[in-house]
């Protein structure tokens, strides 16, 4: 009678401290991560604000959330915190498995698929800002992202080769008008190994946009990127990679008849970044291009950088010294210290 009442007591106990199967569907708890970072900087250009005066400002800071909804799908809302408050730098939805033929969909605010750099948050870089040719040929004031949808395809060939097709809102080609005029964007990727552990990595871009909704006039971007990595041992290697810009625009000069003046201009970077006792890396980069403002003028810039890491990932110190010299105009020389720090799973760089 004893050992009776002791199962039926232990059964009770156990149904009643399940959670029932009503109470847990659809519930998912996802991955939090804060990424923030202090940055010290020091520049000589007069024509800017804080010329020859240190400063030390607390940057934008990051809070990720993202979790797979279930087997077939993942969710990811990017948050930034800054001088602007609270803001939405991406929230979309990947649906990356249960299609036909392996298609991938993705859908809301993300950071587009322009090449290699530009689809990776700033953190991730090997340095601390990102080149000055992106900013100048790529749409969009703190990268070029939008409102899209995107199917992507790896193609059935011997090598991994993906490609996408976005149908963009446009709203970035257009920042200052309200009216809607959609855009689009595709990239085909191609990644191959030369020899037996050396990486390849080849891509070519096209994205398209309304830049003035009343007079209809385009903005057309064309890219070609390239990436490989070296390795020397397996704690050493070297990463070469580059990209090619062109800018296609149509612009208004004269707002009230409409007039447009076509500009092409054009750009590129290259960097080597040498890793080395997995906590130490140190290069360079190089970037040039036509600015918007005049399209016969060439801006250069060259850049140093080094990092380290505090045993490992969550914490990094970066440095990088510029030269960047404007066509017909004095060189300005700016310094920066990064201290990168980041709470949860999404760590500020991946070894």
């Amino acid at each position: 009678m004893l050992n009776k009442i002791s199962v039926s007591a232990f059964c009770f106990a156990a149904l009643s401290l399940a959670p029932s199967s009503a109470a847990v569907a659809g519930v998912v708890n996802p991955d939090i991560s804060v990424i923030g970072q202090v940055v010290y900087k020091y520049h000589d250009d007069k024509a800017a604000e804080g010329a020859r005066k240190p400063t030390l400002d607390l940057g934008e800071t990051e809070l990720v959330f993202d979790s797979y909804l279930n087997p077939y799908a993942k969710g990811t809302f990017v948050f930034t915190v800054g001088e602007d408050g609270l803001g939405t730098e991406e929230a979309y939805l990947d649906v990356i498995k249960g299609l036909p033929d392996g298609l991938a969909l993705r859908g809301g605010k993300y950071r587009l698929g322009f090449g290699k750099l530009n689809p990776v948050h700033p953190h991730a870089y090997p340095f601390i800002d990102a080149p000055r040719v992106m900013a100048a040929m790529l749409p969009g004031e703190d990268g070029f992202d939008d409102i899209g949808t995107r199917a992507s395809y790896y193609l059935p060939v011997s090598w991994a080769s993906e490609l996408s097709a976005d149908a963009l809102k446009g709203a970035v080609f257009h920042p200052d008008e309200t009216a809607p005029a959609a855009g689009w964007l595709s990239h085909w990727s191609n990644s191959l190994m030369l020899g037996e552990a050396t990486p390849l990595d080849i891509g070519v871009s096209a994205a398209q946009g309304t830049n003035n909704v009343r007079w209809g006039t385009k903005t057309t971007v064309y890219g070609a990127d390239i990436k490989t990595k070296v390795p020397f041992s397996s704690l050493t290697n070297l990463t070469l990679q580059g990209e090619y810009f062109y800018n296609n625009s149509s612009v208004v000069v004269d707002t009230t008849t409409g007039d447009t003046s076509h500009m092409g201009r054009q750009g590129f970077y290259a960097f080597a970044d040498l890793r080395f006792k997995q906590r130490w890396n140190a290069g360079a980069i190089y970037d040039q291009y036509n600015p918007v403002e005049n399209k016969n003028l060439t801006y250069r810039a060259i850049k140093g950088f080094a990092g380290y890491s505090l045993l490992e990932e969550t914490t990094m110190l970066r440095l990088t010294y510029e030269r960047f010299k404007p066509e017909n105009s004095p060189a300005v020389h700016t310094v920066m210290f990064q201290v990168l720090f980041s709470m949860g799973p999404h760590k500020a760089h991946q070894f």
